[in-house]
């Protein structure tokens, strides 16, 4: 029997020159895929806090919450990362845009949490297979010209 969790996180979508930044996932339900900097919400912070401070974390950058363009629910199975049980994973987001404060450039290693670092991806990339789930929602949310 899995263990079910449920995780509530809120992710940026930041768009810079026709490329979309995203972050190469190191463990969790989207290991091996690029994914929307963002993560867990924790205990009083708001969701566009959460995007801020989890662009900090992963990518190194300062970030302006711009608005709210979607939301996602999703039930996922995978292994745990301590690869000794299965998760059941009832994963909640909020999606939102943002734009980059100020030049500077973004962390292109290990976070040491849940990033292997970041990678802008062109919108015009045919490979959205390397894309997790929530970074595709994100996609059509905002009517990305990527095929998703």
């Amino acid at each position: 029997m899995p263990v079910r969790e449920t995780r509530i996180g809120a992710y940026g979508i930041c768009i810079d020159s026709g490329k979309i930044l995203l972050i190469k996932k190191a463990k969790g339900p989207y290991k091996g895929l690029c994914d929307l900097p963002g993560g867990g919400i924790e205990f009083g912070e708001s969701p566009p806090d959460t995007v801020v401070r989890e662009f900090l974390e992963e990518a190194g950058i300062a970030v302006e919450v711009r608005d709210l363009v979607g939301a996602f629910s999703r039930v996922s199975t995978f292994v745990s990362d301590t690869g000794t049980h299965m998760v059941e994973l009832h994963h909640l987001g909020f999606l939102y845009r943002v734009s980059v404060s100020g030049p500077a450039p973004v962390k292109s290693g290990p976070d040491g949490h849940d990033s292997l670092g970041t990678v802008w991806l062109p919108l015009t990339d045919e490979r959205p297979e390397t894309l997790s789930p929530p970074a595709a929602e994100g996609l059509r949310c905002i009517g990305s010209p990527m095929r998703v």
